[in-house]
């Protein structure tokens, strides 16, 4: 059986900017959470809200991965279980909303925004936590009819008030049917 992944994406400081709470507090519940229902957390794997999620998730007895910027795995916050050293850098960002089943967003600057619109192109649910500051608190004022990034309503954000409720809304929405909107893959040869 496959087991359900669930990604946290945040800043990988230790605050956020207009943030009302402890947002390492804020990362470790979830990551408690999220092992407790019994997925996998899947992170970027550095310092910061990502440490946190990671260090809540296996203290909980959950299993962490961690898609690193560096081609170096000494990098790795020491919660992360199993470290991917991408070499990547920030192209790294495309990884986590990718492969998870949904995602809990905890504060965040430009590279959590970006992870963020990755995974509505790609239909991945998001749920962001309310009162971690950064682009959690920031991006409802720009939703189109409250809920979606664009036009194109691919998967409608959602917002929790606690880090318990926005694991709980992760987990029901992970199994909601993913509308793709990536561009297709062609077969066939190119001319030469």
């Amino acid at each position: 059986m496959t087991r359900l992944v669930i990604g946290v994406i945040g800043s990988a400081g230790d605050t956020a900017p207009g943030s009302v709470v402890d947002i390492l507090d804020v990362a470790e519940r979830v990551g408690a959470a999220v092992a407790t229902a019994g997925a996998v957390l899947v992170s970027g794997g550095t310092t910061g809200v990502m440490a946190a999620a990671s260090r809540g998730a296996r203290e909980a007895g959950g299993l962490t991965i961690g898609f690193l910027p560096d081609a170096d795995r000494s990098r790795a916050s020491e919660f992360v279980d199993v470290a991917f050293p991408t070499g990547m850098g920030t192209i790294r960002n495309l990884l986590t909303p990718r492969v998870c089943d949904a995602v809990v967003m905890i504060g965040g600057g430009a590279g959590t925004l970006n992870e963020l619109t990755i995974a509505y192109d790609f239909g991945t649910p998001v749920v962001a936590v309310e009162g971690t500051g950064g682009w959690a608190d920031r991006i409802r004022s720009v939703l189109h009819e409250g809920r979606w990034l664009d036009e194109r309503r691919t998967v409608a954000l959602s917002f929790a008030k606690t880090p318990e409720d926005a694991v709980a809304q992760s987990v029901r929405r992970a199994s909601e049917p993913r509308r793709f909107t990536s561009l297709p893959v062609h077969s066939g040869s190119a001319a030469g």
